[in-house]
C-alpha cells in the first residue's frame, strides 16, 4: 500500500513539475544543470552502503563507446574495472574529512571528487581542470540494475531524464500532495 501511494505521489510531482529543459545540449551541460538541483538529496562517500560493492556502468556522451564499462569498488580498497568481461584490479581510497577518493588503476592514480550519490547514481569529477585540457569533465556512474532498463541499455539522455527524475520526485512531492488534496477537497465540497 505504501509502494502504491508514493508511486501516485510520484506521478502526481511529475505533473506539477517542469521537464528538462531540451535545449541543455551537452552531456555536461545536463550535469551542469541537473547537480544543483539533486545535490541535496544526495549522500557523501563516507556513507558507503550507497557505493560500495555494487556494480556501477559508465555512461558517457560519446558515440564511438560501444564498450560495456562496469566499476566495482569493494569493501578493503580493491577497485575492480571490468571492461567488455576483461578484469582490471586496482585500488580505491577514501580521503578521510573530503568527498574525495583516489583511484589507482595499472599504476595511474588519479583523484576524484565527488558530486553527487545515491543508491542509483554516482558521479564525480577529475581534480583539475579537465575541460581545459580536453577530457571528460564529470564520471558518470549508474548502477547496473538502473543503466540495463527495462528495455535495454538506457543511453546518457535517458540517464539524465532519470537523475532529473530525483529532483522532481523530492522537491515538489509535498506540493504536489498539498495541491491534490486542495484539489479532491474543493471537489468534494463543490459536490455537496
Amino acid at each position: 500500500m505504501a509502494s502504491l501511494l508514493e508511486q501516485i505521489g510520484n506521478d502526481i510531482s511529475k505533473v506539477f513539475s517542469p521537464s528538462l529543459p531540451g535545449d541543455l545540449g551537452t552531456f555536461d551541460e545536463h550535469l551542469d544543470f541537473i547537480i544543483p538541483k539533486v545535490a541535496p538529496y544526495g549522500e557523501d562517500l563516507s556513507e558507503t552502503n550507497f557505493w560500495v560493492d555494487k556494480r556501477w556502468r559508465e555512461v558517457r556522451d560519446d558515440e564511438a563507446f560501444h564498450e560495456v564499462f562496469l566499476h566495482i569498488f569493494n569493501t578493503g580498497g580493491e577497485y575492480m574495472m571490468v571492461v567488455d568481461g576483461n578484469i582490471f584490479k586496482g585500488t580505491w581510497k577514501q580521503l578521510s574529512g573530503s568527498n574525495s577518493m583516489i583511484m589507482e588503476i595499472s599504476g595511474r592514480s588519479e583523484l576524484f571528487e565527488l558530486r553527487y550519490l545515491n543508491n542509483d547514481f554516482l558521479i564525480l569529477s577529475k581534480h583539475g581542470d579537465q575541460a581545459r585540457k580536453g577530457q571528460r569533465r564529470y564520471f558518470m556512474l549508474v548502477r547496473d540494475g538502473v543503466a540495463r532498463g527495462k528495455h535495454g541499455d538506457i543511453d546518457w539522455h535517458n540517464a539524465m531524464e532519470a537523475m532529473f527524475n530525483v529532483w522532481r520526485e523530492n522537491s515538489l512531492s509535498l506540493w504536489a500532495w498539498f495541491i491534490f488534496i486542495l484539489i479532491i477537497g474543493l471537489m468534494v465540497f463543490w459536490l455537496r
